[in-house]
């Protein structure tokens, strides 16, 4: 009989000593510190807007500085992490209507949410048409992503009229191609001497994820397996390629 009292009461005991550890212990997540997703100094899903301009297929066959499947595979898996992080993208492309080019590309036009309508200009600077600056003031978003073709032309002179109205704007260099290696290379010197900030489309993506504990690492809407699953497909396989 006092055996089995002893031994309750070590079970007891035990069992107390286990809830006040396992209360004291720290998971993986516990020193992680949030941000404010809106006032963050940092890209995340709710401060940053993507520019997605002029993927024509008359533009990207003249690219020469970087393979132009390489670049493919780069906007889509930057347009799929703009979608999984709830990032708006704004499309644009040049001449389709008055010079009768043909628009953005299938293999990236897909990866565009149906209900974004596309902005077609006559102008080779994005920023010079209206419904353009306009939709990117609706947003409500002062972090701009640029991607587009030629890096020389439409991008380079869209970065600098978004930095001189206020906006901070970050030019995804691996998204971007020119004829040559030099007309890229001297473009974005002169963007990062004007203060544009250069990324790539995988930095991006991982500074808004920001935490392995954030829901939209494994899993999401379009892409199933979350940004885990983008990195798979569009990063990895194309590692040391660029």
């Amino acid at each position: 009989m006092k055996n089995s009292i002893f031994l309750n009461f070590l079970a007891t005991a035990s069992l107390i000593l286990l809830v006040t550890w396992t209360s004291h212990a720290q998971t993986p997540d516990a020193n992680f510190v949030p941000k404010d997703p809106k006032k963050d100094n940092l890209l995340t899903g709710e401060n940053t807007v993507l520019l997605v301009i002029d993927w024509q297929p008359d533009l990207i066959k003249v690219v020469r500085n970087i393979d132009q499947n390489v670049m493919v595979n780069n906007i889509q898996g930057m347009i799929k992490t703009a979608n999984l992080f709830g990032v708006p993208v704004i499309e644009s492309t040049i001449g389709v209507e008055m010079a009768g080019s043909a628009s953005t590309v299938d293999s990236i036009k897909s990866h565009i949410q149906p209900s974004v309508k596309n902005i077609d200009r006559v102008s080779l600077n994005a920023w010079q048409n209206k419904a353009l600056v306009e939709a990117v003031k609706k947003t409500g978003r002062k972090k701009i992503l640029i991607t587009g073709l030629w890096t020389s032309g439409c991008p380079t002179y869209t970065a600098l009229d978004a930095l001189q109205d206020g906006y901070e704007v970050y030019i995804l260099t691996d998204t971007m191609g020119d004829a040559t290696t030099m007309a890229h290379d001297m473009a974005v010197d002169r963007m990062v001497q004007a203060g544009a900030i250069p990324f790539t489309w995988e930095g991006a993506g991982a500074e808004m994820l920001r935490s392995y504990t954030n829901p939209k690492a494994f899993q999401g809407e379009q892409t199933k397996g979350g940004f885990v699953e983008i990195m798979m497909q569009h990063f990895y396989p194309f590692a040391g390629k660029y």
